[in-house]
């Protein structure tokens, strides 16, 4: 095997004006490159390359504004969605691109219960590629067929057909949300909010309004073409840097002077894209959920003037701590308290794009994306003259708030490690055609066409033999109880690794190599959450329990990585694996991918 490949490290150096200059213009004509891509590579985002009507009515506002008539109670009910996936052209900041929408909608539609109630969605693709949804944060605990993860809990649903979801949350609350769970869809537009209530919430009578901002980088050419040129000698391992950001699916991009050259060929531009706008009233207390949907950007949140009070990490109560500035990576969600104490006037919300941690600059991104708070009685909705926080405030590395920051409300002891796992976080160049891929251990993922490793392992193949050649890295787990990970990063980049169907105590984190006994452990009421930001050039230590059955991905939700191969699975309780009851209709779906355009 040959040495694996490091990425220039931007994060360490400071390149003179002159040399910035000059990797400008080159980065101009390699961009002019990447947005030609569209016509020479397969798109495998789902997105075909025929033109649409455009859509004026694609974004909801009020899917982003939790209802007071919404009946927090014990009492379980069946909530029922139907979803249709298309194609549209749509302009999210100003500039038109082909996305993909569900319901005609960009972010999609709200999914809102409570505790114990049961939710179905029947889902209508009817866009040229499969698909599939993953409700992030859900445990699924007796439904893992239902978590929405191509090649590990399901085949994709063919293009034309529908399948329903269908599913209980009996024992979670807080803020998730939905996406694609198929190569890189969610980047083009199919995600949305998902809220979980519960009388037993330990805040409720803090606040009394609820909102939802989504904040995302924005691509302006689809990820299909984007990811075919990252893997590829090409990129050379960069990642494509984003063009923009939206908060709630509305951004403002500069569609004048040397960024026109930039343009995807023949897109319509047009300056003064509306931002989105929230209406507080003075003296309210507003629970703000902050969910990172974009696909590789960490951002710092902040509202002009405006403390920000933690209540909640990646549906898990917090022990109150206030901020100015909120950091959160790709897949996180934090609520906040805000308090409606200032001046009546208008106020900027900024999501600022850590652009320290992107390997080249794009001469066209703006990194401050921004919305307006609109207090009630103030003159207008313009422009508002409030400023940021102060510049110490920032911070110039993509980490998470440290673990002494975020404490749980609620403890839970944390289990013994019954057995201890090492993982190895790198990107290596190790095949023929010299592409810079993304491993664990010696492992880099790719989906299985026409099978899930669940349905393997129900069938009992052993296709996770050592000794096989595979692309699936899945550590089985029988009847051991607590499960310690040692992720160690061996590469420049920072990694915020999800955990599907889990929540994970998150017991120490730092830089260089973990030592086990000699770097000390929190092991009394440490962080739980499903998300969680493993440091550049770095490790990070958590334990979970094994008592979900299933087949679990933990997985970079850098939408690049996950496509490059940072994906391991747990096969958890695998004898509770072949007595589930699987819907024949899902491994109907897998025969049916056969006809797909792969």
């Amino acid at each position: 095997m040959e040495k694996p490949q490091k990425k220039k490290n931007v994060l360490l150096r400071r390149p003179l004006v002159s040399i910035a200059i000059l990797l400008v213009a080159v980065l101009a004509l390699v961009l002019g490159l990447v947005f030609g891509l569209r016509a020479r590579h397969h798109n495998s985002s789902g997105l075909d390359s025929s033109g649409s009507d455009f859509a004026e009515a694609w974004n909801q506002p009020s899917e982003f504004l939790l209802s007071k008539n919404f009946s927090i109670t014990r009492t379980p009910t069946t909530r029922y969605y139907e979803w249709t996936i298309s194609q549209q052209t749509i302009a999210p900041d100003g500039l038109e691109r082909p996305m993909l929408l569900v319901n005609g909608m960009f972010p999609g539609p709200l999914v809102e219960a409570n505790t114990g109630d049961r939710i179905v969605v029947k889902v209508t693709n009817n866009i040229v590629n499969g698909t599939a949804i993953h409700w992030h944060g859900m445990f699924q605990n007796g439904t893992n067929w239902m978590d929405g993860t191509v090649g590990i809990t399901q085949c994709p649903i063919p293009s034309g057909q529908s399948f329903t979801y269908n599913f209980t949350v009996p024992n979670q609350w807080g803020t998730y949300w939905w996406h694609a769970h198929a190569a890189s869809q969610y980047i083009d537009g199919i995600y949305g909010p998902l809220i979980i209530h519960s009388p037993d919430e330990p805040h409720l009578a803090d606040y009394q309004e609820d909102i939802i901002m989504m904040i995302a980088d924005h691509y302006h050419t689809d990820s299909g073409s984007l990811v075919s040129w990252y893997l590829s000698p090409e990129s050379e391992g960069a990642e494509p840097v984003p063009d923009s950001g939206v908060i709630n699916g509305r951004g403002t991009f500069d569609c004048s002077g040397d960024a026109q050259a930039l343009f995807p060929t023949g897109n319509k531009c047009n300056n003064g894209a509306p931002m989105s706008l929230f209406n507080f009233k003075a003296g309210t207390t507003y629970r703000v959920r902050i969910i990172n949907a974009g696909g590789f950007a960490d951002f710092q949140f902040s509202i002009d003037n405006h403390n920000l009070t933690v209540i909640e990490a990646d549906g898990v109560d917090m022990q109150p701590v206030q901020v100015q500035r909120l950091p959160i990576h790709v897949a996180q969600r934090y609520s906040v308290l805000v308090h409606a104490n200032q001046a009546v006037d208008n106020y900027w919300v900024r999501a600022l794009m850590n652009t320290n941690c992107f390997n080249t600059p794009n001469p066209a991104l703006n990194p401050s994306i921004q919305a307006i708070i609109h207090y009630e009685g103030a003159a207008s909705t313009q422009s508002p003259n409030s400023t940021d926080w102060s510049s110490s405030a920032w911070v110039a590395v993509c980490v998470d708030l440290t673990l002494d920051m975020l404490k749980p409300y609620f403890p839970v002891p944390v289990p013994p490690a019954d057995v201890s796992y090492h993982l190895d976080i790198s990107f290596q160049t190790i095949s023929k055609d010299h592409v810079n891929m993304g491993y664990m251990n010696q492992t880099s993922w790719r989906p299985l066409m026409n099978d899930s490793t669940l349905f393997q392992s129900q069938r009992g193949i052993s296709t996770f033999d050592a000794t096989s050649p595979s692309s699936q890295l899945v550590i089985p787990l029988n009847t051991t109880n607590g499960v310690q990970l040692v992720l160690n990063n061996l590469d420049e980049g920072s990694h915020p690794f999800h955990f599907h169907g889990h929540v994970f105590h998150v017991l120490g984190w730092g830089h260089g190599n973990y030592q086990p006994g000699v770097t000390p452990l929190e092991l009394v009421n440490p962080l739980r959450r499903d998300t969680i930001t493993i440091p550049a050039y770095g490790w990070t230590v958590v334990r979970f329990v094994n008592d979900n059955p299933g087949m679990w991905a933990m997985h970079c939700h850098i939408s690049w990585h996950s496509e490059s191969g940072l994906m391991v699975q747990f096969e958890s309780l695998p004898d509770r694996i072949r007595a589930m009851d699987i819907p024949a209709e899902m491994k109907a779906m897998c025969a049916a991918s056969n006809t797909m355009k792969s």
